[in-house]
């Protein structure tokens, strides 16, 4: 029997059983980290060529068994690749950065042995983007295709679920937004407990998705989320997400002096301690 009908007598069984990791992975990072479908699939062709590219990797088997947190660590690296491969040229690529250690990808570095950095990608973009287009339509769209359905049902699921959550939370809103905690025997008030989020433009990204990654990350820690600054198509450019309790403002900041970034379904949003209009001049970022 030649090759290619060899090829056409597997079944889509034995085809994602050969594939398993792979859509243990996309899984994972489609519904647990909840990124886009689009941005899913480019960053699982990245990651398969990574595993082609380095003998003996087992790359995808060892990320599966990573806990989410790390997952995501790892994916954030992979979208900076992807951004790095946009550009046709590396300098105007490194110029949108706003420092030199945001060219850092230590994980992929590790998991490729040290032998890719975005320079080193960058320099071989055209391969790159060859393969990742191969995997696509060889690996990543038949092997994960019943999974994008169970995606769009939890999608629907999940519009139900908020759709609850904001009609509750609209209800206290105006008042929350005023009220003071007591905690340690002191009284502390809302702006105390408040950690202000800025997005990047032409990245919409809506309430409920700021609400479902800060509660899945670090518990049910959030009283409210006002949305505001309004740029192209209604785009909220900014936000002031109200915490329960000052207490967790550490745990999301580490330092309150410092902006940090997280990546919401793809999309980058910087946060920082709020501060009051009243205690400065010039609240904006």
């Amino acid at each position: 029997m030649d090759s290619s009908s060899s090829v056409l007598s597997i079944t889509r069984e034995e085809f994602n059983a050969f594939h398993k990791f792979d859509r243990d992975l996309f899984t994972r990072i489609v519904i647990s980290l909840r990124l886009n479908i689009t941005l899913s699939f480019q960053v699982m062709c990245f990651l398969i060529y990574l595993e082609k590219s380095v003998p003996m990797s087992n790359l995808i088997f060892n990320l599966v068994s990573l806990p989410d947190l790390f997952i995501n660590t790892i994916v954030d690296e992979v979208v900076m690749c992807l951004d790095c491969l946009s550009y046709d040229y590396f300098p105007t690529f490194v110029n949108t950065l706003r420092n030199t250690n945001s060219l850092s990808i230590p994980w992929i570095r590790r998991m490729t042995r040290h032998n890719f950095t975005l320079g080193v990608i960058h320099q071989n973009r055209k391969d790159i983007l060859l393969d990742m287009k191969k995997h696509l339509t060889s690996i990543c769209k038949p092997a994960f295709e019943d999974i994008c359905v169970r995606f769009e049902m939890y999608n629907k699921e999940k519009m139900y679920t908020s759709s609850n959550f904001l009609c509750s939370q609209q209800a206290t809103t105006n008042h929350a937004a005023g009220t003071s905690n007591v905690e340690g025997g002191q009284q502390v008030t809302a702006e105390d407990r408040t950690v202000f989020l800025t997005f990047s433009k032409g990245y919409p990204i809506s309430e409920e998705e700021v609400y479902a990654y800060f509660t899945r990350r670090f518990g049910d820690i959030v009283e409210a989320i006002h949305m505001g600054g309004v740029g192209g198509r209604n785009q909220a450019l900014h936000a002031r997400m109200v915490l329960r309790s000052a207490a967790k403002i550490p745990e999301i900041l580490n330092d309150e002096e410092c902006r940090i970034k997280f990546t919401i379904n793809g999309k980058h949003v910087k946060a920082r301690k709020f501060i009051p209009n009243h205690k400065s001049v010039y609240n904006l970022p």
